[in-house]
């Protein structure tokens, strides 16, 4: 083992490795981040494609749900569901940048990707509930508002006090 102080991230405070296990593991670090920033670099373009996807899929179903002559309600509902699942790839791009930028992962924004997820899939069923007739299918849509209502209020909850954690639940 050698004299040298070596610091906690890896570095031997600013002086060439001395030993062959320590130039070794210097080598090893280097490839590792190069390959981390590789890899986060191809995950956020294929983000940004999937988000490119899913606006052009927007457009696409919003004119044929028009030329079909499909009411408000169901243009409306096709439009809620499209931004929100363009705002959770928003959310996930922003949380792959702050990774990438800070080196560390926080489960915040990763509870709001959550909670946008739930109001998507709430708005859903509630479109669907409205066009559903009577009998098992609203009892089921029904139970599935209720737990989605539930998982909801948990997400939210869960942002609150990771807030106040840190001392910026005001």
């Amino acid at each position: 083992m050698s004299s040298e102080q070596i610091e906690p991230d890896g570095r031997n405070g600013g002086r060439s490795p001395s030993t062959p296990a320590e130039r070794v593991g210097g080598l090893l670090r280097g490839t590792l981040v190069a390959f981390e920033s590789v890899l986060y670099g191809v995950v956020g373009l294929l983000l940004a494609a999937a988000a490119v996807f899913v606006l052009v899929g927007a457009v696409e179903a919003i004119v044929g749900a028009y030329s079909t002559h499909k009411n408000a309600a169901e243009i409306s509902l096709i439009v809620l569901d499209r931004i929100l699942l363009a705002l959770i790839v928003g959310e996930l791009l922003y949380t792959l940048r702050f990774v990438v930028r800070t080196h560390e992962i926080v489960a915040e924004p990763f509870l709001f990707i959550g909670l946008i997820a739930v109001v998507r899939r709430i708005l859903i069923v509630a479109g669907r509930f409205e066009q559903s007739a009577t009998g098992q299918v609203p009892t089921n849509l029904l139970l599935e508002l209720g737990v989605l209502g539930l998982l909801a209020l948990a997400l939210a909850a869960s942002i609150f006090l990771i807030r106040l954690s840190a001392g910026k639940g005001d």
